[in-house]
């Protein structure tokens, strides 16, 4: 199926059929929910207010009607419903007329021959008794060649004569849809010419292709719903079916189908050559004489059970996919008893087949793909006047609210058939209320469905309370909420699609009690990527089937299919009974919080019996900020003197009267020691930070430990991992001196055990094997920590963990962003760089060769101690040991941002680590090398100009390495960095600092520049560098006056100096240098422009507060608006945007 090509089209079918159907409103004078224009009806005429044209009478009742109904629904829910319906209509148009559904025989949309003209529009008199033609009509518009009006005319016939097999879809109303369907269909690009160019295999399969097209028309739709959730506001009932709508891949219906559906046929029913035609059925595991005894009492009561008797519905059914695969295994049950296809089609109809959803759009599709699936297999289906049990919970406030999971005891009374036609549609409303309601009030041999996925805290409230009022224990989540719900409306089995959460986290611990009283008969574990359009790791799913009885010592089967990365790879994994396990869930309450860990050994429920981890060390969730832009920072950011880094205690950090303490916010992938960049505002124990917190949520009632956790212990040495991982869990040692995050989770002493025996052991494969048991979510938390089973060790394990710490330590503080960094290691007492290079290499590999070792170490020694030796092998791969290899393009390039930090006076040869990065200038730091007077320096695009920032970079490298050596030492950087041709080796490096180092500068301090790039644009007229925390209100007068100035003098007498060669210049020179005087133009009426916004905003004096952090500071100097001399009204950056 190209889904590609049904996905371009539903989006744009969308967008159009809106689009005219607005414009047809506003030409009627409908503007709005309350914006009509006034209409009277005159004779044989309607006129509308301002519009100068009539219209036929019959048009101002039509018209009124449509206001009625804006009235009650809405301007855009207007547009929106008569949108879908014509598009629904179309679509199903389409399927019949290529099955050949339709009783006149002809194509109503399309022409076999490839013409625009559809062939109905040929056969219009053998159709007309199957339509109901006015053939006077008919021919009228035919002689005076009105195709279109034709087309549309013989359309919503079409759709009339169909109202009587297919109701809910077709009608023959001839009120608003039909005055709201598009004038234009024919011709050019329409809804239907490019529905009709859609390959016709794609509608030949089956009839999902319907679900297809409804979850893409829902794309956008989507997409609007989770932009606002991200700006908090909640999902509407109405915006639930787009927010959830997902269609199911058809193997993982088959197998929830055949497993449930099929399994209890075949237990009463034993037929092999049944079952062999389903290639997705499991068969049970082999049981102990006692279970198996238990499950022949069960399936005993099965025997009896007639085809008419079952009874199975899909409560969550979207477009219909699930129950057109349930109406075929139940054809293939009826045939096993010797029904014909068509007394089959129409007992299921009658007596097996039901389903709900919420969303009567949705309803209107799986009602379609039902009947089509009946008429597959009886032809004189249509006549039998049969109708679906398929309904959409609507048309009262419960039933649109709650769905499925309404809970009815009694429907009431069935409606009385209508009085008048004036009732007609209010019957219809109350009745499909009743049958939503008969529905959810019976019970069923079989649930099967794939339920919504949203998090109740994004739905409205209504929806909240009542979830939390009736299902507490899963209501976390809708998919949990319905997994309850689904157990309630069965007798026998539920199989169902959720996501994995409900398996393991601690907030599901509650529901997975309920479900150890119900036996999993087989599970087919998917993990992420289970949906071909859902990527990532976010929506990790699994599928089961579950039968309503408890059997000690049952076992079940497990399929875990979460390494394959596509849908079609875990299918193949299933097929081929691949990762297969079997499991006594009865197992699964051994480990703290009963996660479903099907795959463990008994040897390992065993450890789980032994003392955990949370018996000697107290695993804690650190602090909520509230506001992280307003109390974090990173350490580069802020006045470093106001940085307090040795606190012991609270007591210390109060006394130190600082600002920021270090805070650890967990981070990435990294293991042993680093991740240490951030500070939090902790002054006076983290004053503003509970007020801001008592303010912002009153329901704390002025208690602010909601969100400071744990403050006893900040600043106290612990174990601490990051609570969101994707992969491997990595644990680092923080010392003394660190509050911590509630991302970052952090392990403390709680006797004489050691934190270094901890973090070796925590690092360890046994731990993470241990931790992909108790929960192998993305979010490992502190109770699944303390949950690791201990077992005490030798102190090997100490001095192997303190050794990790020193090397990962070096690692982290050879780099610039760590606040201990001291000095570049290409800076290192040789004559050339490539020297230093090949040193810095041989100590990388080093460091990354001995970390391995010790790393392997451990994982030998915790596998022998808890026996995991056919769980586990010590190995560790190379991408995971976190420790950096030397990387001559980075280390290069980060020796270049060093230097530039020696010429700023941020780094001085004299001292190592920071010598200024905030506070009083001390020039006695600064003896054997002076940096730049202001620390403004101007980039300039040659570089022969002294003060420019290549001529100095070059300077420094001569001073540091020495005369004798730096063409070596250039050409060496200039390799490293990428070297164009026909470019000296110093080209590159300017080349470099024009237009490739702030990038890089941002990408390495995550967008908290402390270098500030002042650009006049993407001309380059004007292009100079600031470092931050030398910023005072003079910098931009001095910018203007000392550096912009003069570089734009010299850009003016460069123009004049080039316009007089120009007017010497003859042919190929003087194109030449045209292009080059344009160039120069553009580069000085850029400077011109941006100098006037420069000395604007330099006669202001702005000042920065480094505590307000870079974003803050930085955006001072953007957007700003002012009138230039020419009376233009120009808004400007003074820096370089932050990407």
């Amino acid at each position: 199926m190209g889904k590609r090509v049904l996905q371009t089209y539903a989006v744009w079918a969308r967008d159009n059929l809106e689009q005219q159907i607005e414009v047809s409103l506003k030409t009627l004078g409908i503007n709005g929910d309350n914006d009509f224009r006034e209409a009277k009806q005159s004779g044989d005429f309607t006129y509308i207010e301002g519009d100068p044209n009539s219209y036929p009478a019959s048009l101002y009742g039509k018209r009124r009607e449509i206001i009625s109904e804006v009235r009650l629904k809405g301007y855009q829910n207007i547009i929106e419903e008569v949108a879908y319906t014509w598009f629904n209509r179309l679509v199903a148009l389409r399927f019949m007329e290529l099955h050949n559904y339709l009783s006149h025989g002809f194509r109503v949309l399309s022409s076999t021959s490839g013409s625009i003209e559809p062939d109905i529009l040929k056969n219009l008199s053998l159709a007309k008794t199957d339509l109901r033609l006015d053939m006077k009509i008919c021919e009228q518009l035919k002689s005076q060649n009105k195709t279109e009006e034709l087309f549309r005319h013989v359309l919503i016939c079409q759709c009339g004569a169909l109202s009587d097999v297919l109701p809910r879809l077709f009608s023959r109303d001839s009120g608003y849809m039909e005055l709201l369907l598009p004038k234009s269909l024919l011709i050019g690009e329409t809804v239907l010419t490019r529905l009709v160019k859609i390959p016709e295999e794609n509608f030949m399969n089956d009839v999902q292709i319907i679900g297809w097209l409804y979850q893409y028309y829902n794309t956008k739709a989507k997409e609007k719903v989770f932009a606002s959730l991200k700006k908090n506001i909640k999902i509407s009932k109405e915006d639930i079916p787009a927010a959830t709508q997902l269609f199911t891949p058809d193997w993982i219906v088959r197998y929830m189908v055949e497993n449930s559906l099929g399994r209890l046929w075949l237990e009463g029913h034993p037929n092999d050559a049944l079952k062999a035609q389903w290639k997705y059925y499991l068969d049970e595991a082999e049981q102990e004489p006692e279970v198996q005894a238990q499950l022949e009492q069960i399936r005993a009561e099965y025997r009896s059970l007639k085809p008419e008797e079952i009874k199975v519905i899909d409560p969550c059914m979207g477009s219909g996919h699930i129950l057109v695969y349930i109406f075929d295994v139940l054809m293939q049950i009826y045939e096993s008893q010797g029904y014909t296809q068509r007394d089959a089609a129409q007992n299921i109809v009658r007596h097996n087949l039901h389903g709900l959803d919420i969303d009567k759009r949705a309803a209107q599709l799986a009602y379609f793909a039902v009947m089509m699936k009946a008429r597959q297999y009886d032809r004189r289906f249509f006549s039998s006047k049969l109708q679906p049990m398929v309904y959409s919970t609507t048309g009262d406030e419960d039933g649109e609210n709650f769905g499925s999971l309404l809970t009815v005891d009694d429907p009431g009374e069935m409606p009385e058939d209508p009085q008048s036609v004036f009732d007609q549609a209010d019957y219809e409303r109350r009745l499909n209320v009743w049958n939503y309601r008969y529905l959810l009030a019976q019970k069923y041999h079989v649930v099967v469905t794939n339920p919504p996925y949203m998090a109740v805290s994004n739905a409205s409230g209504k929806v909240q309370e009542y979830v939390k009022k009736n299902f507490p224990d899963s209501k976390a989540d809708l998919f949990a909420v319905f997994i309850e719900r689904c157990g309630q409306m069965t007798t026998e089995y539920q199989a169902m699609i959720t996501q994995h959460a409900w398996m393991f986290l601690s907030s599901f611990e509650k529901l997975r009690a309920k479900l150890q009283a119900v036996d999993t008969v087989n599970m087919a574990h998917l993990g992420a990527r289970a949906f071909e359009e859902i990527g990532g790791e976010v929506v990790q799913t699994t599928s089961f089937v579950m039968r309503k009885s408890h059997v000690k010592g049952y076992k079940g089967t497990y399929c875990r299919l979460i390494e394959p990365t596509t849908q079609w790879g875990k299918e193949d994994m299933f097929l081929a009974r691949e990762n297969h396990y079997v499991a006594q869930q009865d197992n699964f309450s051994k480990i703290p919080g009963a996660p479903v860990a099907y795959w463990v050994s008994n040897h390992t429920f065993d450890l789980f019996s032994k003392e955990k981890v949370g018996d000697f060390f107290r695993a804690r969730v650190g602090l909520i900020t509230t506001d992280n832009d307003l109390f974090l920072r990173f350490f580069w950011e802020v006045d470093y003197r106001n940085i307090f880094f040795s606190a012991h205690d609270d007591n210390e950090a109060l006394l130190s009267r600082k600002k920021w303490f270090p805070h650890n916010k967990g981070g990435s992938f990294r293991k042993w020691a680093g991740n240490r960049e951030y500070v939090v505002d902790w002054e006076n124990r983290g004053q503003r930070i509970k007020k801001s917190a008592v303010q912002k949520y009153p329901y704390l009632k002025g208690n602010p430990n909601f969100v400071v956790h744990d403050d006893g212990y900040y600043f106290h040495e612990n174990v601490s991992w990051s609570e969101i991982t994707s992969g491997r869990l990595a644990f680092r040692y923080f010392p003394c001196g660190f509050t911590f995050n509630v991302k970052g989770m952090s392990a403390f002493c709680n006797s004489n055990h050691s934190l270094f025996w901890l973090l070796g052991f925590s690092n360890s494969t046994v731990v993470n094997y241990f931790a992909r048991i108790i929960n192998p979510s993305l979010s490992f938390g502190v109770n699944s920590f303390n949950a690791i089973p201990f077992i005490e060790t030798s102190k090997q394990v100490e001095k192997l963990s303190i050794e990790n710490i020193q090397i990962s330590t070096a690692d982290w503080d050879s780099f610039e962003t760590s606040w201990d960094f001291t000095r570049h290691p290409l800076v290192r007492g040789v004559s050339t760089v490539a020297e230093a290079f090949a040193a810095w290499e041989s100590e990388c590999n080093a460091r990354f060769t001995q970390l391995k070792a010790n790393e392997e170490e451990l994982n030998r020694i915790f596998i022998d101690i808890y026996g995991l030796q056919d769980e586990l092998t010590p190995e560790v791969e190379d991408k995971d040991v976190t420790v950096r290899r030397a990387d001559r393009e980075r280390d290069v390039k980060s020796l270049i941002s060093y230097l530039i930090g020696v010429v700023m006076g941020r780094y001085s040869l004299d001292i190592p680590g920071l010598a200024y990065a905030g506070g009083e200038w001390d020039a006695s730091k600064y003896q054997t090398y002076h940096p730049d007077e202001d620390g403004i320096i101007p980039i300039y695009h040659g570089i022969g100009m002294e003060d420019g920032l290549t001529a100095q970079i070059i300077g420094l490298l001569k001073f540091i390495y020495g005369e004798d050596t730096y063409r070596q030492n250039i050409d060496f950087i200039a390799e490293s960095i990428g070297h164009n041709n026909n470019e000296s080796s110093e080209e590159a490096l300017n080349r470099y600092l024009n237009d490739g180092f702030f990038a890089d500068h941002l990408k390495i301090y995550q967008k908290r520049p402390i270098y500030w790039f002042f650009s006049s644009g993407k001309n380059s007229g004007f292009k100079c560098l600031v470092y931050m925390h030398r910023y005072t209100r003079d910098t931009l007068a001095r910018i203007n006056s000392r550096y912009f100035l003069p570089e734009s003098t010299r850009l003016k007498n460069e123009l004049e100096e080039l316009a007089g060669r120009l007017a010497k210049a003859e042919g190929r020179d003087r194109v030449r240098l045209e292009k080059e005087r344009q160039k120069l133009a553009a580069s000085y009426n850029e400077a011109i422009e941006y100098g006037q916004v420069l000395d604007h905003m330099a006669n202001q004096y702005i000042e920065i507060d480094l505590d307000d952090g870079v974003k803050v500071n930085y955006a001072k100097f953007q957007g700003v608006e002012m009138v230039t001399d020419s009376g233009n009204k120009v808004r400007k950056d003074l820096l370089a945007p932050i990407k």
